[in-house]
């Protein structure tokens, strides 16, 4: 389904109404159920969302792992049970939703972007994540299977850390670092290319490096559109004094603040070496004209005195002394070989190449 396709179905009807409007990834929706405490904990997997409810504990951190947002069912399930607004569920399934936070009392509503770059790749894909954060729950709602969440999931399974002696604030925060923790890797992948794209440009060695810098432009575009609205919306997580948050946990929500800061101060760096970049392409390609120019400039410097001789004698006239010469043809290329040589040296030593 493209994407005003899905639009349009949305079109005259009320607010909270259940349509998802993105890509479909997934062919079926995936439901992981993780439960845990600190001495315990169990993984189940059951796409059927009904019986993932029986399962629930109150009394230990209970997170529900949803892959595939395209089945409304579920999701209509997954409200009437956790008593969900309706516009929380729709924001969920709007994946072209801006990065937002909003405080609903008894829940917390928080969806953002997760980033990549693959291989070439011009521009940054993103995929929505959201989450809900209830008193004994955290829901996670991811648009593709990927392996983002694979190293917390270890943390639970090995007692790493201090997650499993926490609640579902700290899980909520423990997902959100892993996410801004990807942003300083692409960060620093964008840093690498960045120092090959300059290697290249003093080295001359690639005529395609233009198109190169232009790729970066559009990837440094793209992540600042991401990345400045979710560390606005992060700040007012930070400050939304919820009783669902831990007074201890928003110090660990201020450190996920602080590297949102940071990336955003390097995509401020990365503008201005992009725009550097820029004005040294330029710049080399001045010098590289200009250098093309001088060469033509010798060249033609050399074979104007040639061009005057030959043009003199070839003027139509009956009586030139030097054609009576027994030697005169050779005397004409000696000189002529004898001028160039000469104006070479000449040039040579006004340094013109």
């Amino acid at each position: 389904m493209n994407q005003s396709k899905n639009y349009s179905h949305k079109q005259g009807l009320p607010p909270g109404s259940l349509i998802h409007t993105g890509e479909v990834y997934e062919s079926k929706v995936s439901i992981e159920y993780i439960c845990f405490d600190e001495n315990d904990f169990s993984i189940t997997e059951n796409n059927d969302i009904r019986e993932i409810f029986k399962l629930l504990q109150p009394q230990k951190v209970n997170w529900i792992k949803i892959t595939g947002l395209h089945d409304v069912n579920i999701f209509e399930q997954i409200g009437k049970h956790f008593n969900i607004h309706p516009l929380m569920l729709e924001d969920i399934l709007n994946t072209h939703h801006l990065p937002k936070f909003e405080d609903y009392g008894e829940q917390l509503f928080f969806t953002l972007k997760d980033l990549s770059i693959k291989d070439e790749d011009v521009y940054i894909a993103k995929k929505q994540l959201s989450f809900i954060l209830g008193n004994h729950y955290l829901i996670s709602f991811e648009e593709q299977k990927s392996d983002l969440f694979i190293p917390i999931v270890d943390r639970i399974k090995t007692h790493k850390g201090k997650l499993r002696s926490m609640q579902n604030d700290y899980l909520l925060y423990a997902l959100t670092d892993i996410i801004t923790d990807n942003y300083l890797k692409i960060i620093d992948n964008m840093d690498d290319d960045m120092e090959a794209i300059e290697e290249e440009l003093l080295n001359n060695r690639s005529k395609l490096v233009l198109n190169k810098i232009l790729s970066k432009r559009k990837q440094h575009l793209s992540l600042k559109k991401s990345v400045i609205p979710i560390l606005e919306e992060t700040k007012k997580l930070h400050h939304s004094e919820s009783h669902l948050i831990n007074e201890k946990t928003y110090i660990y929500f201020q450190d996920v603040i602080d590297h949102l800061t940071q990336v955003t101060q390097n995509l401020d760096t990365f503008r201005e070496m992009i725009s550097n970049l820029s004005e040294l392409y330029l710049a080399n390609n001045d010098i590289q004209m200009n250098d093309v120019m001088k060469r033509l400039t010798v060249v033609s410097t050399i074979f104007i005195p040639l061009t005057f001789i030959v043009g003199l004698y070839g003027m139509n006239f009956k009586y030139f002394p030097e054609l009576q010469w027994e030697y005169g043809y050779l005397y004409i290329w000696l000189f002529m070989v004898g001028l160039t040589i000469g104006m070479i040296i000449y040039l040579k030593k006004r340094e013109w190449f």
